[in-house]
């Protein structure tokens, strides 16, 4: 779908833009290899995230990998297209028998009539060769799907049911009703359960999709805390049942229909909602008032209704129960739900979908916390050598969306630590931490660190953190994975988790969370090209993911033992 917006007095040009791209496409080998790269490059990043990671699997899992809606793109994938490929797919699909051209604004008819005839009138006819796909089905009893990310600091729990449903069955409003009541916003059930009532997500909903083409599906979804993901996954189904078993309230009813009003309203003042108004009129054989006659419609729905709908469309016994998480933490918790005094089946899959075996994190008996400490001290330079020094001065740069990124970075022995990022010679970002008080400082405003922060602070302001550590304080957690590397895991404090590798010792990943607002926020660092100065390894570069964002610092410089002063720190 193409979506184009202008001005009234732009539009004959945008229109023969328009018509330009679907008559003569830019279809050329440099500019595929652009478009190409730049998919890569984001897909690094995405293929860590959890959130994607969790969609990716559940589409897969829910429609099959040869359904449209399963289907999904990777660095394999891309490097498979070329552009041949690129152009066969556009001269199938690109039809004028296969294409709705929607005009919405200040125009006449004849006169657009007469304009797109001519601009268009070369888009060649023909025969579109659609691929056929299997039917989804659902499983024929509830199963939990566990996908372990370990870089997760919070669990994406989704409990999905493929259904058959689209805008011509007559229980379609009761649908939209039903669904609104159980999670279709902040006064929804899930929403008032998991949030408002135990405070364990920074929300919960649910939705229903629709297809003409193919099944549908129902999903209600949380991203919870690592330690209430069993407890989350049943109050889910325990929800989605109470509205197939019991009548919702009249306040609950009218609260739904007024919120589906105001929100149908509001949507007709977006050009783009009244042209797929009008496109959905013509490619699902709806009649002609079906807009005029929604809202009627569903003030019509009454709560048997709305019950009626939910026994139809909401599943708890053939439903998948998708689980994307830290394995290490919450694995064993799920292998021990229980529901409706049955306990659910898990099965075990990787974040491309690819079933596995269950994930073994268990940890030989002669490997200790202090043994993964002391083995990283020595891969980077022995006790005796970080012992001498008393200070570490660092440059990096660094690039955001094509602006050039210029850092410093100095920490002393006296628990004394700088940190600048500047734009243009302009500060963007500045801490500063002197012994036991802080502040960050951006955009002009400066705030004090924390109590939350403090501890993290402390920690990441020593030349050498391992060598501080009390071992009696810190916990090794189990085995994990850091780009493809076997890792083990060391639980610093509640707030830190640093990795390092079974073979080199090095440490490869540090990963920091912070609760804001009933959500966990997590800042993840990976170290890499571990470079010599003066006997010692330091990081040559170090990646830090803040969600789906990724920035790349590489370091330009790093001396030792420089002076510093309290100045320094001010």
């Amino acid at each position: 779908m193409e979506l184009i917006r202008s001005l009234s007095r732009y539009f004959d040009r945008v229109l023969e833009l328009m018509a330009g791209s679907v008559l003569e496409p830019l279809l050329t080998q440099e500019e595929f290899e652009r478009q190409r790269d730049l998919l890569k490059e984001n897909l690094k990043t995405a293929d860590k995230d959890v959130a994607t990671a969790a969609d990716r699997v559940e589409n897969l899992l829910t429609y099959g990998a040869k359904h449209p809606n399963g289907e999904f793109i990777s660095q394999e994938s891309i490097d498979k297209i070329t552009l041949n490929d690129v152009k066969d797919f556009f001269e199938n699909y690109s039809k004028s028998t296969n294409a709705f051209l929607v005009i919405i604004g200040d125009v006449e008819f004849e006169d657009i009539k007469s304009k797109v005839t001519s601009l268009f009138d070369g888009w060649e006819a023909g025969e579109v060769i659609a691929s056929p796909y299997p039917t989804p089905t659902n499983p024929e009893k509830s199963e939990i799907i566990f996908v372990d990310m370990p870089n997760a600091t919070q669990s994406v729990v989704s409990i999905i049911n493929t259904i058959d449903f689209n805008k011509k069955e007559s229980d379609y409003f009761a649908a939209l009703v039903a669904n609104r009541i159980l999670g279709g916003g902040g006064s929804g059930r899930l929403f008032n359960n998991l949030r408002e009532d135990k405070g364990w997500t920074y929300g919960s909903y649910s939705g229903i999709n629709e297809s003409y083409k193919t099944k549908g599906a129902v999903i209600a979804q949380a991203q919870v805390r690592n330690e209430v993901t069993d407890s989350s996954a049943v109050e889910l189904l325990k929800e989605i049942d109470k509205m197939r078993n019991t009548l919702v309230t009249d306040e609950e009813l009218q609260n739904a229909k007024a919120k589906y009003t105001g929100n149908f309203v509001l949507s007709l003042e977006n050009a783009s909602t009244v042209a797929s108004f009008a496109r959905n009129i013509i490619t699902q054989d709806l009649t002609e008032d079906y807009y005029n006659t929604f809202l009627s419609n569903i003030d019509k729905v009454s709560k048997e209704d709305v019950q009626k709908a939910s026994q139809k469309y909401f599943q708890t016994n053939t439903t998948r129960i998708f689980i994307t998480g830290k394995g290490s933490e919450i694995l064993e918790s799920l292998e021990n739900i229980e529901y409706n005094g049955k306990k659910l089946a898990v099965r075990y899959f990787d974040n491309f979908g690819n079933e596995t075996a269950r994930p073994d994190y268990s940890v030989d008996k002669s490997v200790t916390v202090a043994g993964v400490i002391d083995n990283y001290i020595t891969a980077i330079g022995g006790l005796d050598k970080l012992k001498e020094v008393s200070s570490i001065e660092s440059k990096f740069t660094a690039n955001i969306q094509g602006t050039p990124l210029e850092g410093y970075s100095l920490k002393n022995d006296k628990n004394q630590s700088v940190f600048r990022i500047t734009v243009m010679g302009q500060v963007m970002q500045k801490t500063v931490f002197n012994k036991y008080q802080g502040y960050n400082e951006g955009m002009g405003q400066k705030i004090n660190i924390s109590e939350d922060e403090l501890e993290i602070a402390i920690i990441q302001s020593a030349l050498f953190t391992e060598t501080n550590l009390d071992y009696s304080a810190i916990e090794l957690v189990g085995t994990s994975v850091v780009n493809d590397e076997e890792v083990y895991e060391v639980k610093i404090t509640d707030n830190i988790s640093a990795f390092y590798s079974k073979i080199s010792g090095l440490k490869l990943k540090e990963v920091t969370t912070l609760e804001v607002q009933g959500n966990a926020i997590s800042n993840e660092v990976y170290f890499e090209d571990y470079q010599e100065v003066d006997g010692i390894l330091f990081p040559g570069v170090q990646r830090i993911l803040v969600g789906p964002q990724e920035i790349k610092f590489k370091v330009t410089s790093t001396k030792l033992n420089v002076q510093t002063s309290d100045s320094d720190f001010e």
